[in-house]
């Protein structure tokens, strides 16, 4: 103070808290960066997860769709059969139990949802894409899975036609259903209407399971999209 020299000490402890600042500024913008690094690793593992999930769903979706057809065959060997009062019992053997079969209850994993779901949907930076994530799993998914309950309503009463009309042989898909009276079965109003509705059933199943074949390979291109951005 005595050479006066205030003024340059001054401008050098202005200069050292400028230095220290800057510092700290280029860490946390450091840190900064590496966090959203991390985050952008996270987001692609769980976009990755999703697109594997919805493949898999396509997939399983497609095989019930190739089973459904199949059994669509043998309720058309029992409705002709009903139509002609095909006298012939050994022949339809094979099929009634196809004819029968419920193609329902199909449950789709949303695995690849729940986790983006447990870590919070801020992980995903696209805004459009996250929205279109959500409706998928929470309105068309669902929307979709609720049509397939129309073929539960019935399964009970199903079931004790079955049990008081046929007797069954063998298991999985040898199973048989033999009718206790093949003449009586061309009579009974239900059995008619059971296996007409279980065809006009499976033509609705086939219908919604395309529909939502086709919106979930929508979704998957969308999520492929983003993951090759």
């Amino acid at each position: 103070m005595s050479e006066n020299k205030t003024g340059t000490y001054f401008k050098y402890a202005i200069g050292e808290i400028l230095l220290v600042v800057i510092g700290i500024l280029i860490a946390l913008q450091i840190n900064t960066w590496n966090e959203a690094q991390k985050n952008k690793k996270l987001e692609t593992y769980l976009l990755e997860n999703l697109a594997e999930n919805l493949e898999q769903n396509i997939d399983i979706i497609n095989s019930r769709i190739r089973s459904i057809n199949f059994y669509r065959q043998s309720g058309a060997v029992i409705i002709s059969a009903i139509e002609t009062k095909t006298p012939d019992q050994d022949s339809l053997e094979n099929y009634f139990h196809f004819a029968f079969m419920n193609t329902s209850d199909l449950k789709l994993p949303e695995t690849g949802y729940n986790m983006i779901e447990n870590k919070g949907f801020e992980i995903i930076q696209n805004q459009t894409l996250k929205k279109e994530i959500i409706i998928f799993f929470e309105e068309t998914q669902p929307r979709f899975q609720s049509n397939l309950t129309w073929g539960a309503v019935d399964k009970s009463d199903r079931e004790k036609f079955i049990d008081e009309h046929f007797i069954q042989i063998g298991r999985d898909n040898g199973l048989k259903y033999i009718p206790f009276d093949l003449n009586g079965l061309y009579a009974n109003n239900y059995f008619i209407a059971l296996i007409y509705k279980t065809d006009i059933q499976r033509q609705f199943f086939t219908s919604v399971m395309k529909e939502h074949v086709l919106e979930s390979q929508q979704m998957l291109e969308i999520i492929n999209a983003e993951l090759n951005r």
